[in-house]
C-alpha cells in the first residue's frame, strides 16, 4: 500500500509518499496542500493518508528534509524505493548521488559518467523525473556554462538556488570552502 505525509519544514509543507519497499517520492515545499495532494494522487494512484504516527522511515526522512532545508542535513539513513525508475533513470540517479554537498557537476559530465556523451538531453529528463529530490541531489546538476537550467520540483530554478547557495554557505562555515 502506497501512503503519503505532509509534514512542515522550514520552507512550508512538503510531501513524502512511502511504499513497502521504502520513500518513493518527495514533494518540496512550494506547492499548498491541495497542488501537492493533486500531484501525489496523479503520480501514485490510490495512495492514501499515511498513518499517525507516522513510521520510522519517514520520521526520518522528514527530518532529513527540514534538516537539508535548513543547511544541516542529519544523515539520511532513509530507505529509498526507485522501483518505478528505468535503467537508464536509476543509473543517473546513481551519479547523482555522488556529487558532494555545495559542488556541481554539469549534464554533459553527467553523461560522460553514464558511458555516452550524447546522452546530455535524455540525462536532464532522467532528472527532470527524479523522485527524490535532496536525498538524490538532481539540484547539483547545472549547465556546462555554469547557468542553472531546469528544476522541476515546486519553486523551479529559484529552490535549486536556495538549494546550491545554502550548501555552499555551509560547505564555507565549515572551513573547506
Amino acid at each position: 500500500m502506497i501512503q503519503y505525509w505532509i509534514f512542515s519544514t522550514p520552507l512550508g509543507e512538503a510531501g513524502v509518499v512511502a511504499g513497502e519497499k521504502g520513500i518513493c517520492r518527495l514533494v518540496l515545499p512550494g506547492w499548498n496542500r491541495e497542488r501537492m495532494i493533486s500531484y501525489i494522487s496523479d503520480q501514485h494512484p490510490g495512495a492514501e493518508p499515511g498513518s499517525r504516527p507516522a513510521p520510522a522511515m519517514v520520521k526520518d526522512a522528514a527530518d532529513f528534509v527540514s534538516g537539508s532545508l535548513m543547511g544541516t542535513p542529519p544523515g539520511s539513513g532513509a530507505e529509498l524505493d526507485l522501483s518505478a525508475q528505468t535503467a537508464f533513470q536509476k543509473k543517473v540517479l546513481k551519479i547523482i548521488a555522488t556529487i558532494k554537498p555545495g559542488e556541481t557537476r554539469s549534464y554533459l559530465w553527467v553523461a560522460e559518467q553514464c558511458g555516452d556523451a550524447k546522452a546530455v538531453r535524455a540525462v536532464a529528463q532522467a532528472l527532470a523525473h527524479n523522485p527524490l529530490p535532496l536525498f538524490i541531489p538532481c539540484h547539483r546538476v547545472i549547465s556546462r556554462d555554469g547557468s542553472l537550467r531546469g528544476f522541476s520540483a515546486p519553486g523551479g530554478i529559484n529552490m535549486k538556488r536556495y538549494l546550491l547557495n545554502l550548501e555552499r554557505s555551509g560547505k564555507k562555515r565549515q572551513g573547506r570552502a
